[in-house]
């Protein structure tokens, strides 16, 4: 496994390759390639930032068995498919700002894969050749507003609704990995990648028969069971397999 992410030192940004508790700096996004530049920075000077620019973010709904049942929704038969605001992405450590404190606003754990090969069209079978690799993401979701409206795009789309990090991981198998979220230290949903209804191969296809997948885009993949509200002052901790945590903390707009 390969771990790659975005970084700034000062007042430059910059992606790299991490290497135990080094930074290796690349000449451009690890998705596109990784020529070095052969400067290195130490993890412990540098901020983490969003590990990926994507021009889109795709959001997959309805895919754990449990998490439809909790809902109180019934299978579609396909993924089903969202847009999110890129604005909306949300580094590790950032704090998640809810728009509307008086509305329900629920957390939601999710593997996330990002684009790395362009992709339309593409088969099952083929559509690894297009991942670059999988972070882990959260879609923070006002319940109040997705009740009264028919698309999901407004209710999740709030800046900071989408925490994703703290790294991106390559060469990795994600079919049987547990995935996990606490929150002020309690274990709110717990699963395994294994559940989901629809694999990341089936996602991708899928989403590349409807619109081309660029290079750096996300695709969140679905959460298990076990969302819940958030307020200020929470802090959420969420986990995938052995990668390191993605930590947020929650405060109210303004």
């Amino acid at each position: 496994m390969r771990t790659f992410g975005r970084f700034k030192f000062d007042n430059e940004f910059f992606y790299g390759e991490l290497v135990g508790d080094e930074v290796r700096v690349l000449a451009n996004p690890y998705w596109i390639d990784l020529e070095p530049t052969g400067r290195v920075a130490k993890l412990a000077s540098v901020d983490i930032d969003r590990p990926v620019a994507p021009s889109k973010v795709i959001a997959v709904g309805l895919n754990y068995a449990d998490h439809i049942a909790e809902m109180k929704r019934t299978p579609l038969g396909t993924p089903l498919l969202w847009l999110k605001a890129p604005s909306s992405i949300l580094p590790h450590n950032g704090t998640i700002e809810i728009a509307f404190p008086e509305h329900q606003t629920d957390f939601e754990v999710e593997l996330t894969v990002v684009i790395g090969a362009g992709a339309k069209n593409v088969t099952v079978e083929d559509a690894l050749e297009h991942v670059a690799g999988y972070t882990i993401g959260l879609d923070i979701s006002d319940r109040d507003l997705q009740k009264i409206e028919k698309q999901f795009a407004r209710c999740k789309s709030f800046d900071t609704y989408t925490p994703i990090g703290p790294f991106v991981h390559t060469d990795v198998d994600v079919s049987d990995l547990p995935i996990e979220l606490r929150r002020n230290g309690k274990v709110c949903q717990r699963a395994r990648t294994s559940q989901m209804i629809y694999s990341v191969t089936q996602i991708t296809s899928f989403a590349s028969q409807s619109m081309t997948l660029m290079p750096g885009d996300i695709i969140l993949t679905g959460t298990p069971s076990g969302v819940g509200p958030i307020q200020a002052g929470d802090r959420l901790e969420a986990t995938i397999g052995d990668w390191p945590p993605l930590r947020n903390s929650v405060a109210n707009t303004g």
